[in-house]
Parts: C-alpha cells; structure tokens; sequence
C-alpha cells in the first residue's frame, strides 16, 4: 500500500481542492521580499560610483554582504514611499 500524495487519484485530489477554505490566506500580491522559499528576485550587475562615508557605514558589520545590505535599505525607501524627485 503507498503512503502520501503520489497515491492521490485526480478525483481525490480536485475533491480535496473543493474542500479546502482558503478565504482566511491573504494573497500573495507583491513578490519583491521573497517570499516564497528559494525565490529570488532577478538581479542585474550595475557599476557606479558611491561616497566612501556611505560605504564604510555599509561595510561597518563586515565587508563582505555590503552589497545586500545596500539593495534592502534602497528596497526600504522605495516601499516606504521616499520622494526621489526631492533628491
């Protein structure tokens, strides 16, 4: 006797899609955190140039995930509305 969903009948498995309430999940709308697991987000390599102020206060933990730690404080500002006409 199998155990587990490959045992599943396509009949089983649209009844117990009909059973389930989903009415309570929030749908998943805005996929820019990752949320899914091992999802990650495109990324393109960019050059430019930054103040070395700016970089040292990225780089203050450790060297090395700066650019990560970058890429979330720009995520911040833009989900949180930061004006970039006013810059």
């Amino acid at each position: 006797m199998k155990n587990g969903a490959g045992s599943f009948t396509a009949e089983r498995i649209e009844e117990l899609r009909k059973s389930v309430d989903l009415s309570d999940i929030p749908e998943i709308a805005d996929f820019s955190e990752g949320h899914l697991r091992n999802w990650k987000p495109a990324k393109k390599a960019v050059s430019f140039r930054i103040d070395l102020d700016n970089l040292e206060w990225l780089q203050s933990a450790g060297i090395k995930g700066y650019q990560k730690k970058m890429n979330a404080v720009i995520r911040w500002a833009k989900q949180h509305g930061c004006p970039l006409a006013a810059l």
